[in-house]
């Protein structure tokens, strides 16, 4: 059998490998069991220990030291792990007398977790018996070079590596326009001897690029005894626009070398990401899986999500060379295997047309094909240029932000409150619980309500307080919320519950290609009638990423399935296909009544999303809402987020959701209405 490892510490090593004569003899596996498992922890100073006299003087004339040399060669193999067996040996069984027995020799199975994976080998490992004074003895190691690698024969043998990185993955959008992609860019720095003031120039330098004036100095000085030499200090990308001043400044050089390239900067930084140097921590988290210290990982975004893809796997020869030069034996010889290139579903046409379209406003705007699920858009404002990221160059933008966290939130993936956007849900599960009948009037009079008088002083508003006889279609229309909190209330909340699960909301219940937050109905339960009634029309507590919104509203065009929304396009298979194993949530009829009360948003002269002349000769449906994120009711200003949720209905090819924050002195929603009417009429010029 296997024999089993445990630990041993120097402490109790003496202990352990000595032994009186009147006692049991010592084993010759007390101290091998010593020896690998110092070799199992990189504790290479206690293997040193556990040698012969004869080992340790023949090791002391050679032109290195035992614990550099294993820790110089592991470094370079990037050996973090070594697991060593071996079989035991029942000597009673054998008739071997421990007493009168000098050497023993074990094949030991060494397996060890390398930058090109995992080297396995089987070497002896021999023992001798030391007699000391007191008629005590002891078992010690004779080392040999298979010790220290597999191959190695001389003390004096050497490990060649030759690591060649494979090249990354590439991503592209449907369309196979190029969103991330193995370019060039400039490495930039400084020849000192070109310059006759190389503090200036590297003054200047540093005001280019907005870098710390210090660094660049230490950087272009590096030299000294050569200053005819390029010092590197930056690099950066070719289309960046201060190319040119820093070619004109003394003694600035750029060469061309490979590098991560981003074409489309800003409108994809959310979604793409970038990749950068690897981090302490990183590598500790991926150890084994074949990075380096000097490795490149995904940072963000895409490049993050997809870092086991994108990433491919490097070549690695491993070799040892004779200490004439000559190549002994070659370990390991693989190639490298390149990264694979991904294709979003993205449609980078209308993604640069959502992005002009957004470019002063802070929000999120998602476009799904309706019936497949593709996505067309996924955008979060303001963005952030890639290039720089991967550079480590300023980002002027976040300059110009009050909080730099504003410019890397990705609102795609963040949950926030729907309002009036989450109504149609409110009536779906009405519908489907037989507490709502589209065709009956609720009579409401005036703006304000509440249930009873143990609401105290809290009193829910509606805006529009001209109809006093409502039913589903008119509500929707002009987005009346004490319709919808009734309408809540009747259900209850163990239904209004049910049905919020039953569409994706709390845990899971999203399955999207890049990972949204999860949406919920409450921050613990709906507590009490207020929040169930705040609830029915898109406030109280829910929270609801707009994905999540998006894929929702596919339910009006699928006869009552909801679409899971896609992002990655199968590799053999790119073209769109309807969803045809989506089962369906609620009734045909059920969708069908919603969404001819959505036309109605957008068509009676009344609807919040009604426009005279919208710009475009689109049949849309569609909700609005307006969010109010007031810290109490009788709040007089508070931040306000604007939706608007729209599709066309005749074509049932493209359906979007935009959302905008900051929008109470905007015109509220009605001002989203009007950049998705813009976006409308943008992809038909």
């Amino acid at each position: 059998m296997i024999r089993t490892k445990f630990i041993i510490g120097l402490l109790t090593v003496v202990s352990v490998l000595t032994a009186c004569k009147n006692e049991e003899p010592p084993h010759p596996e007390e101290t091998l069991d010593v020896y690998l498992e110092a070799w199992n922890e990189l504790v290479f100073a206690e293997m040193h220990e556990l040698l012969s006299d004869a080992s340790k003087e023949e090791i002391a004339t050679y032109d290195w030291e035992f614990t550099d040399r294993y820790e110089k060669i592991y470094g370079d193999l990037e050996i973090t792990t070594i697991e060593t067996m071996y079989e035991p040996v029942d000597y009673k069984e054998e008739n071997s007398d421990l007493d009168d027995l000098t050497e023993a020799e074990y094949p030991v199975t060494i397996e060890m977790n390398s930058v090109a994976g995992t080297m396995a080998y089987t070497t002896n490992i021999r023992l001798v018996k030391v007699e000391e004074e007191n008629e005590k003895s002891r078992w010690e190691v004779t080392w040999e070079p298979s010790h220290l690698m597999m191959g190695m024969e001389d003390p004096h043998d050497q490990i060649s590596v030759d690591i060649v990185q494979p090249n990354r993955g590439r991503v592209f959008d449907r369309e196979g326009r190029e969103l991330a992609i193995n370019g060039e860019i400039y490495e930039a720095g400084i020849v000192p001897e070109s310059s006759d003031d190389l503090e200036a120039s590297a003054e200047q330098f540093a005001s280019v690029l907005e870098l710390e004036e210090e660094k660049v100095i230490d950087m272009a000085s590096r030299y000294p005894d050569n200053p005819d030499w390029f010092a590197p200090v930056q690099t950066i990308a070719l289309s960046d626009d201060r190319v040119e001043e820093l070619l004109d400044i003394p003694g600035v050089l750029l060469n061309r070398i490979d590098g991560r390239e981003y074409p489309y900067g800003e409108m994809t930084g959310h979604l793409v990401g970038h990749i950068g140097p690897i981090s302490a921590e990183e590598l500790e988290e991926v150890e084994g899986g074949g990075y380096a210290s000097s490795s490149e990982i995904g940072k963000n975004g895409i490049e993050l999500l997809y870092e086991d893809e994108l990433r491919g796997s490097a070549g690695v020869t491993i070799s040892i060379i004779t200490e004439e030069g000559d190549l002994r034996d070659r370990l390991i010889n693989s190639d490298p295997v390149d990264g694979e290139d991904i294709y979003l579903t993205i449609d980078m046409e209308l993604q640069e047309k959502m992005a002009h379209i957004m470019s002063e406003d802070s929000g999120s705007a998602i476009v799904i094909d309706p019936l497949t699920g593709e996505t067309l858009v996924l955008l979060s404002l303001p963005s952030f240029d890639p290039n720089l990221r991967y550079l480590q160059l300023p980002d002027p933008r976040a300059e110009d932000l009050i909080e730099t966290d504003t410019l890397f939130e990705r609102r795609f993936q963040r949950t926030y409150t729907p309002g009036s956007v989450f109504k149609p849900f409110t009536a779906m599960a009405g519908i489907e619980e037989g507490t709502l009948d589209p065709e009956e009037f609720l009579t409401i009079e005036g703006s304000q309500w509440q249930s009873d008088d143990s609401w105290g002083g809290y009193k829910i508003t509606r805006v529009n307080s001209q109809e006093t006889d409502v039913d589903l279609q008119t509500a929707m229309a002009l987005s009346d919320n004490i319709y919808f909190a009734r309408q809540a209330l009747d259900l209850g909340k163990d239904s209004f519950m049910a049905w919020a699960e039953e569409v994706g909301f709390e845990d899971e219940g999203l399955v999207f290609d890049f990972p949204v937050d999860s949406s919920t109905i409450a921050n613990h339960d709906l507590e009490n009638d207020i929040l169930l009634a705040d609830s029915g029309y898109g406030q109280g507590e829910i929270q609801m990423s707009p994905v999540h919104l998006t894929a929702l509203y596919t339910i009006m065009l699928n006869e009552g399935k909801m679409i899971q929304p896609i992002l990655i396009q199968e590799r053999e298979e790119r073209e769109g296909s309807e969803q045809s194993g989506a089962t369906p949530v609620v009734a045909a009829d059920t969708a069908l009544v919603l969404h001819e009360t959505l036309i109605s948003v957008v068509e009676d002269e009344m609807g919040t999303a009604h426009r005279e002349n919208p710009g475009h000769s689109r049949s849309l449906a569609g909700k609005t809402g307006t969010a109010e994120m007031k810290e109490a009711q009788t709040a007089e200003n508070g931040e306000e987020i604007g939706w608007y949720v729209s599709y066309d209905y005749e074509n049932k090819d493209l359906l979007t959701t935009i959302m905008i924050q900051n929008v109470e002195d905007k015109g509220g929603s009605g001002y989203v209405v009007d950049l998705t009417n813009a976006f409308w009429t943008a992809i038909n010029e």
